[in-house]
């Protein structure tokens, strides 16, 4: 046998299963005599006959004979469900009688025609012929043997001659005999058997099965079933099938006949009978199965709709194609095919067909869906070869379905229309215009209240709100887009396979398509949609398995012959009646074949099919006329439609640009194509023409223009690199800006190392935070330089390098007048050539870094704005080196004023003689502050002894005073004297000790004199000055020390002073009120003419002194009694010994005063000051004064007195 190409699936049941409980199971039933009724119950398919096979197998002493009641229904019988009962009994015994040897049941009546056997006709005819033969030799034998002496003698004559012998008679005689034993055995046989001779008389009652008669076979002839089952010599009959019939009596009958057989069988001591009956699980309802059978086996089912799938692989594998499904498919398929016969079928026919159609490139999942189609619906598969049939129909509706679709489409996109229209056409600018507008409308009511606007008012006002926001927002272009793509998707819809057009909302309208032919005649299919399997077909044709292209997997196919879709393509050219461009053409290199050139100057001839084709083919002439005939026209419809979906993108695109160079200046300007179509365009110009195409496709720079400001043009998918970096180097392009989240990161890198970007805020800041991976804000806005001067090798910074002025304007703008860029990057910057002096200038205003030596700074035209910017540090090297460069102008000398660190020239390397030039510029520098001024000089550590500048400042002279660089020296003081008037006393106090050190008689000034005498030094250099002073000096209101008031008023002393002196006696020190007292003793007298002044103390001191006469310290008392009171009177002349006046004070006593000049003098000032009336001579007593006291009643005493 030859080797098997193909493998296939039997449909029969298999005899090698693992049987497993199921063997335990049917073993138990042989084990009890009393099962004889068994039931083995399942699904359909699920392998009762396939375990029944395999146990006979595994068991053959057991005999089984098989009853298979097979029933299909035709379309015919479509509402027939039952069949009769005694058809089933007739199928049952015509079975088993034709299983049964006939010598077996001689006895039965019933006919059955069979093929005899040539063995079982020669036998008899040998018999008939012999005994025939043996009869006539007996009774011819004396002829015989006359007849043999005559012939001739020979070899034959001697063989005839033993027949002629007396033995041969007796020969005769005894197979005569012999033959009619076994005539007679087989006739006395046959009519006990065969009853032939009575029936030979009663030709009536011959028994024919399948007559036509509703009485029971099995009642009618009770016996001859009975004889039957008896003699069957079987251990089982199995029943297959007989569920099918919806006959459910027949298993009483057979039960019945069950019953009796036994009994028969057991009366003839023969094994026990047993039914065995193949049926599934629901034939009976609720309990009646468990009380007919006596036993019942369930078959677990070995397909349903969770496993079949792993069927379908093991199959598959087997069969060495499942590599060509795809498995989510097989997934789908399985989850509707639970039978396994009808699994088995469709892989058998699936390999039948894939070899014998296979001689195209066709689709394996849509052949097996074609497979699947066929078994399932049958019938329906035959029509749709006949152009019939319900999946026939449902295609040839598509055209209904695609219109439903085209007109909800139309519509939205005469919505879109209308918001455009709406949105150009409102004339008002502001949704508060409308509101006012609208706010008119309103009626009013009776009661003078506004009422709301109508539904059609209100409509309108929504409307044009919406078209005002709408142009606000700038969404034209936005609507504009969503028209442009809702009107390709119309395009594309009117060609879509009626997979694309089904959706979850049409799903039941589109698959409860009718039929109505010529006559009117309406064909539901309701066999198909009342079909458990009409699921999968849904799912089959949902998914795209069964689509317009079902012819091919139903027939051959036939090279050079034109298809049906191809011709009407040709005949709509003819016709000129266009086709869509999305019509499919079965085989476009036939249907070119069949064209002329000048065909491709029609409008009809545009096809997306046919274009792809001829760019596959690189039929150049047809392709250079049919996009001149798109040149011509301005067919952008046909160019972006084609576009979107053709797979030759890059032959597409570069015969385009060839032939047709200003297409996408035309798009870009007219808006012809959308945003995406005009992105993808650019991108796929730059990757499949040759740069000189590249060059004329940029016409005005439009492609280059488009490129750069598309922010995200790098969001490119697999981009080819190289050839776009080549591109936008060739094109100049130059980004404003990146969509960074969506861009293709590769390539990005790419423009970024070839500085194909425009130096703005964003591009820095962007590339700064994803390639120099500095995150940090502010770093970002003020030190921005200091970032890319940390990557001195990054291409950004050699970028901003070339073009440093273009970035200043940049950083200038986002720094807000704050730049913190490190001192290094400041140099750098401000050292680069390129940038301008403008540039460094604004860029150096709006630094706040620190400079620590302003010589790094090249130009030193830029260090007075560096000085102005308040950006050197203060330091000795840069005030030298900006003096040396500069000299002391306006903003050297505004660095110095801002300088607040203590400053050293010696630490500097300077030359002496520049030093000393700076030097004597800050003297004269009156601009300079005070401080700033005085740090300068001291450090510079220079001095004048010969001081001749004149006009400087008070302040200045002072520093230059306080800080000792004008020395005092006789020229410098007499120059001061002449120069400084104002500042000579300072300057001589400053330099006090000197100045005493250099004074003569000459030098001498007691204006300078007096003035320091009032100033806080020692005694002794004021003492000293004092000596080369003869004047007279008052000390009053001065507040001198002791000692110098003593050698004032030891030689200086000024006459006018003693009042003054004598008023504020006890406010002196202790010596120098001994001076005082001496000068007081001397003058008493004019003491006494002004007692009132003199301080008390003194008058006190005076009169208790001893350096005072008594007379004088009387004319005293009497000078300044007016002021004392009587206590004070009273001690004074206790102290000068007058006890006769204390009387006086006393009214009960009667002093007595002598007559002399002192008496008359006291009580004359007694009289004076009231103490008493008067006095005169007593002239009881010669010699005496006596007093007169004043009344009491007339003459009071002075307050102060009392």
């Amino acid at each position: 046998m030859a080797e098997r190409t193909h493998h296939f699936e039997r449909l029969t049941p298999i005899d090698n299963m693992n049987l497993d409980v199921y063997e335990e199971a049917i073993d138990y039933v042989f084990d009890n005599s009393d099962i004889k009724n068994v039931a083995i119950s399942g699904a359909y398919s699920a392998g009762k006959s396939s375990v029944l096979a395999s146990y006979k197998k595994k068991h053959s002493d057991l005999h089984f004979r098989h009853i298979s009641l097979a029933h299909f229904k035709s379309s015919e019988q479509e509402g027939e469900t039952e069949v009769k009962e005694s058809v089933l009994e007739g199928k049952i015994l015509n079975q088993l009688i034709h299983q049964i040897p006939s010598e077996k049941i001689p006895q039965t009546n019933f006919r059955v025609k069979k093929k005899v056997s040539v063995k079982s006709v020669i036998k008899p005819t040998i018999g008939v012929v012999l005994s025939f033969l043996a009869a006539l030799h007996f009774i011819c034998f004396d002829i015989w043997k006359s007849y043999i002496n005559t012939l001739p003698n020979n070899w034959f004559k001697s063989i005839l001659t033993l027949s002629t012998h007396q033995y041969a008679l007796m020969v005769d005689g005894i197979l005569m005999v012999i033959l009619l034993l076994f005539i007679v055995y087989g006739i006395i046989r046959v009519q006990k058997n065969k009853n032939v001779f009575r029936k030979l008389n009663l030709q009536g009652n011959e028994i024919e099965i399948f007559e036509e008669s509703d009485d029971s076979y099995f009642d009618k002839y009770l016996n001859e079933v009975l004889y039957l089952f008896e003699n069957a010599d079987a251990d089982v009959i199995v029943f297959e099938d007989m569920d099918r019939f919806n006959a459910n009596r027949i298993f009483e009958r057979l039960r019945e006949v069950n019953t009796l057989a036994n009994i028969q069988l057991q009366k003839e001591d023969k094994k026990v009978l047993r039914f065995f009956y193949l049926l599934r699980d629901d034939i009976f309802v609720s309990k009646d199965r468990t009380k007919f059978f006596d036993y019942i086996v369930p078959v677990v089912p070995v397909v349903d709709s969770s496993n079949s799938y792993d069927q379908f692989i093991s199959h598959f594998k087997k069969g060495g194609i499942f590599e060509k499904f795809d498995e989510s498919f097989l997934q789908g398929l399985s989850l509707y095919i639970d039978d396994m016969r009808l699994l088995k079928n469709i892989y058998n026919e699936f390999v039948v067909y894939f070899n014998r159609l296979n001689i195209t490139e066709l689709d394996c999942n849509k052949m097996l869906a074609i497979i699947a189609y066929k078994n399932l619906f049958p019938r329906d598969f035959a029509d749709l070869q006949l152009n019939q049939g319900f999946v026939y129909t449902l295609f040839d509706s598509k055209e209904l379905f695609i219109k439903e679709e085209s007109e909800k489409l139309s519509e939205k996109i005469s919505e879109v229309v209308h918001k455009i229209e709406r949105t150009k056409n409102e004339h008002l600018k502001t949704i508060e215009e409308l509101d006012v507008v609208f706010e008119d409308k309103k009626l009013i009511d009776y009661w003078n209240r506004k009422q709301e606007l109508s539904e059609a008012d209100k409509k309108d006002y929504a409307e044009r709100k919406q078209a005002i926001e709408n142009r606000l927002n700038n969404t034209i272009p936005d609507l504009e887009s969503v028209k442009l793509s809702m009107e390709h998707e119309l395009i594309l819809t009117q060609n879509k396979p009626l997979s694309d057009i089904i959706n979850r909302d049409n799903i039941s309208k589109i698959f409860s398509i009718t039929s109505t032919n010529e006559i009117g005649y309406v064909t539901e299919f309701n066999e198909i949609k009342s079909s458990e399997y009409f699921d999968l077909l849904k799912y089959l044709i949902r998914n795209g398995y069964i689509d317009e292209t079902y012819a091919d997997y139903m027939t051959y196919f036939y090279e050079n012959s034109l298809s049906r879709v191809d011709k009407t393509f040709l005949r709509s050219i003819t016709d000129k009646r266009a086709k869509d461009y999305t019509y499919k053409l079965k085989d476009p290199k036939l249907v070119v074949s069949r064209l002329r050139l000048v065909d491709f100057d029609q409008e009809e001839i545009l096809n997306f099919d046919l274009f792809t084709y001829l760019l596959q083919t690189s039929h150049i002439d047809y392709i250079e006329r049919l996009i001149n005939q798109l040149k011509d026209t301005k067919n952008f419809k046909f160019i972006g439609t084609y576009f979107n979906i053709t797979v030759e993108l890059s032959a597409y695109i570069k015969f385009l640009n060839k032939s047709w160079s200003e297409v996408f200046s035309i798009a870009l300007s007219e808006r012809l194509l959308t945003e995406n179509q005009i992105r993808r365009y650019s991108i796929f110009s730059l990757y499949y023409s040759d740069d000189d195409i590249i060059e004329l496709v940029n016409k005005e720079n439009c492609l280059c223009d488009y490129i750069s400001n598309a922010r995200d043009y790098l969001a490119i998918d697999n981009p080819d690199i190289d050839r776009l970096i080549h591109c936008f180097t060739l094109l100049g392009v130059c980004f404003i800006g990146f969509d960074y989240a969506e861009l293709n990161k590769n390539l990005f890198r790419a423009v970024y190392e070839k500085s194909l970007y425009e130096i703005n805020m964003e591009n820095l800041q962007l590339i700064q935070r994803e390639i120099l991976e500095d995150k940090n804000e502010d770093d970002f806005l003020h030190k921005n330089y200091t970032i890319l001067y940390s990557h001195p090798d990054s291409s950004i910074t050699k970028y901003i390098n070339r073009n440093v002025n273009e970035y200043l304007d940049v950083v200038l703008h986002i720094s807000r007048g704050t730049i913190l860029d490190d001192e290094k990057a400041v140099v750098a910057i401000l050292n680069n050539s390129d940038l301008t002096i403008e540039h460094k200038q604004s860029y150096i205003s709006d630094l706040r870094t620190t400079i620590a030596s302003i010589k790094e700074i090249e130009d030193n035209s830029l260090w007075v704005a560096l000085l102005d910017a308040d950006v050197v540090q203060y330091s000795e090297c840069n005030i030298m080196d900006c003096f040396r460069t500069v000299n002391l102008n306006k903003s050297v000398i505004s660095y110095i004023n801002r300088c607040d660190i203590d400053l050293d020239f010696s630490k500097t390397e300077y030359d002496e003689a520049i030093k000393e030039k700076l030097f004597d510029s800050v003297i004269i520098c009156n601009d300079i502050n005070n401080l700033q001024y005085k740090q300068l000089l001291v450090s510079l550590n220079f001095i004048y002894d010969n001081f001749d500048i004149a006009e400087i400042s008070d302040d200045k002279i002072t520093i230059l005073i306080d800080t000792d660089i004008i020395r005092m020296t006789v020229e410098n003081l007499k120059f001061m004297r002449e120069n400084y008037l104002k500042w000579k006393g300072y300057f001589i106090r400053k330099n006090i000790e000197k100045y005493i050190g250099i004074m003569d008689d000459a030098l001498f000034s007691q204006e300078e004199l007096l003035e320091i005498l009032t100033w806080d030094i020692s005694d002794e250099l004021k003492i000293k000055l004092l000596e080369f002073s003869d004047d007279e000096i008052s000390i009053i209101g001065k507040k001198y020390s002791p000692v110098v008031y003593l050698h004032i008023l030891n030689n200086n002393f000024s006459e006018s002073d003693l009042p003054d002196l004598f008023s504020s006696f006890e406010k002196w020190d202790d010596s120098i009120q001994v001076k005082i007292f001496d000068y007081a003793v001397k003058n008493i007298e004019s003491i006494m003419d002004n007692p009132v002044s003199v301080s008390e103390k003194l008058k006190n001191n005076l009169l208790h002194s001893d350096k005072v006469s008594r007379d004088k310290k009387i004319d005293f008392l009497i000078a300044i009694m007016p002021e004392l009171c009587r206590d004070s009177i009273k001690e004074i002349l206790t102290l000068l010994n007058l006890m006769d006046y204390i009387k006086i004070f006393d009214t009960r006593s009667r002093p007595k005063f002598k007559i002399n000049d002192e008496n008359e003098k006291l009580l004359t000032a007694f009289k004076e000051n009231n103490l008493i009336d008067s006095y005169q001579e007593n002239p009881e007593k010669e010699g005496y004064y006596k007093i007169i006291r004043f009344k009491s009643a007339t003459k009071k005493l002075p307050q102060e007195l009392l």
